[in-house]
């Protein structure tokens, strides 16, 4: 019972529909929705990891002018001039040691006041003799702690390995100021007496310290989106942390974490050997492209139950009242010609309903009446009407036409439908299929006019050279035409120009040879090797392809007279084509 419910559903117009429903809007939702969310969500994910890199190379730009901008400051020994006094800063430090001029300590404040206000993060800078004395200035007005080790040793150390570059030293605390625990890197440079020697070979006449906030680093990173799981960290050559949004980690060595939460993105700087280093968390990163993705998932989900409920409803409207018009046909398969369906709608299932309605009244009215006489009498007017219909009608029809055109004084239609007419007498003709190479001419000659009518003489020309004793030579109906028909559209068609036809004809003993040539656009040796396969047989034929008239022709021929008969085809590329036919000689009226 269930085999049986089964195979009356699958055979249903309610199923049908319902899966034609599916399969057509359901598949392609799916596949298109999947590819599209697939599309969508590398795309978004390659724009966000393609955005925090451009975040940290933006970075990276702004921390090398940075490290730029405090190497110059630091090169300022060499190049700012002493207000009041003749010389630069450098020149006169190496003189007034020389001669310990006791103005020497004005000249450092004065230049230490200058670094100071040359940059807001320069939190203090101080200038240290060889002999281990200095002179400081910090910008809240705080001194060096006289009990302090200052500059530390390791510093010291630093710059005699580096007497000529700026040395940084790394974040830490300002524990030499007092009550100052604030962090600040460190820039120190030599200054070396250029004056009393050549290029930067003299001797060491002091040093300049310079200590920065970690303001500066703040300005720069300020800007950029950050959340709280990501960290930008500046590290310098050796890989200890010197910034960092995350200020625990500031002075550590960075290692990135093994472990797949993270993406890492690093950014070198040529000019200071730093590094920048972003670290985003990638469930961060593309949480709300998966919330997008979820809420788009939704959507999809409810279109696809949309379509399935669409589906149902549809089909189950569209099947009911079908149902409901088979039920009452049964009833009238049982003899109950009084039934009528309840038409509710007005379109193609109510007129169906209408027409039922109709055909069960009229059937009944025939059943009663003359069923069995009007059944004989419409069988008898049907096989009239066949016997009527004969080309005859055609031919009248047509003339019709013809005659109203003339009397329009369209001749140029008149004289079209006349050609028509007579090509159309000589094909729907049901007598021999073997005709007189005349019959065959004259064919031929009412095609080119209804082709010369079309195209014009401009763009066409025929020229036949049949010997009158060949007129009478039998040959295939319609077998010139085709071949005829194929110049005209495949060779003088295509191109520029006027073209022309010759259709020649001559005996060869045993043999009448019919030749149709073109001076058309030609073909190509690899077209003509198709289309001279095709006439052997070694290729099949396809509906539209090149040669079909030819193959059609040649078979005909072939099929008549034996395969040593044919067509033979040549053609040369912007030269033209060739067609021969090769029949056997025969003349109308001998034993063929």
């Amino acid at each position: 019972m269930k085999e049986i419910r089964l195979f009356r559903l699958r055979k249903s117009i309610f199923a049908k529909f319902t899966f034609s429903f599916i399969t057509v809007g359901l598949i392609p939702l799916l596949i298109l929705s999947f590819f599209s969310l697939n599309t969508f969500g590398n795309y978004m994910e390659r724009y966000s990891i393609n955005n925090f890199e451009q975040m940290v190379i933006y970075a990276g730009k702004n921390i090398d002018d940075f490290y730029n901008k405090y190497n110059n400051i630091s090169k300022l020994m060499y190049s700012l001039g002493q207000q009041g006094r003749y010389g630069q800063f450098q020149e006169l430090i190496a003189e007034q040691l020389s001669l310990e001029d006791p103005l020497l300590a004005v000249t450092v404040d004065n230049f230490l006041q200058t670094v100071v206000a040359t940059d807001i993060h320069i939190r203090s800078a101080a200038f240290v003799f060889t002999d281990g004395k200095y002179q400081d200035l910090s910008r809240d007005g705080s001194r060096i702690d006289f009990r302090a080790e200052y500059p530390p040793q390791q510093w010291r150390k630093a710059l005699s390995e580096n007497p000529k570059q700026l040395v940084l030293f790394p974040t830490h605390k300002q524990e030499y100021y007092l009550e100052s625990n604030t962090l600040v890197l460190t820039f120190a440079r030599n200054l070396i007496d250029v004056a009393g020697s050549p290029g930067l070979d003299g001797n060491v006449v002091g040093s300049l310290y310079m200590d920065i906030s970690l303001g500066a680093f703040d300005e720069i990173f300020q800007h950029l989106t950050i959340s709280q799981e990501d960290g930008m960290y500046v590290t310098d050559q050796e890989g200890r942390i010197l910034y960092s949004n995350k200020p625990e980690k500031i002075g550590q060595i960075f290692q990135a974490t093994d472990s797949e939460v993270y993406h890492y993105v690093s950014h070198d700087m040529p000019g200071s050997a730093w590094h920048v280093v972003g670290e985003v968390n990638k469930d961060k990163l593309f949480d709300k492209i998966n919330q997008i993705k979820s809420t788009i998932a939704i959507v999809i989900g409810l279109c696809i139950l949309s379509l399935v409920a669409v589906a149902v409803w549809f089909s189950n409207n569209l099947s009911n009242p079908i149902r409901n018009i088979i039920r009452h046909m049964a009833r009238v398969e049982s003899g109950a010609f009084d039934t009528q369906v309840q038409i509710r709608s007005a379109d193609e299932i109510g007129m169906l309903a209408r027409g039922f309605n109709r055909m069960t009244d009229r059937l009944r009215s025939y059943i009663d009446e003359v069923y069995v006489a009007q059944i004989k009498q419409k069988q008898a007017e049907l096989t009239a009407l066949k016997s009527q219909i004969r080309p005859h009608y055609l031919y009248n029809t047509l003339e019709v036409i013809r005659m109203s055109a003339v009397a329009n004084d369209d001749e140029e239609v008149a004289d079209m439908i006349l050609s028509l007419s007579r090509q159309l007498k000589y094909v729907l003709d049901y007598g021999e299929e073997t005709v007189t190479l005349l019959e065959e001419k004259t064919n031929i000659e009412q095609y080119y006019r209804l082709m010369e009518l079309r195209y014009g003489d401009h763009r066409l020309a025929m020229d036949l050279r049949i010997d009158g004793d060949l007129l009478g030579c039998l040959l295939p109906k319609l077998s010139i035409q085709p071949l005829v028909e194929n110049a005209i559209y495949h060779g003088i068609m295509p191109k520029s120009g006027k073209g022309t036809i010759r259709i020649s004809a001559e005996k060869d003993e045993d043999r009448l040879i019919i030749t149709v040539d073109d001076d058309g656009v030609g073909m190509e040796a690899s077209k003509l090797e198709r289309v001279r396969d095709k006439l052997k047989g070694q290729t099949a034929s396809e509906p539209g392809s090149e040669g079909i008239g030819v193959k059609n022709v040649h078979d005909r021929i072939s099929a008549l007279y034996g395969t040593e008969y044919g067509i033979e085809l040549n053609s040369t590329l912007k030269i033209g084509t060739s067609v021969r036919m090769i029949l056997p000689y025969q003349k109308e009226g001998k034993e063929q």
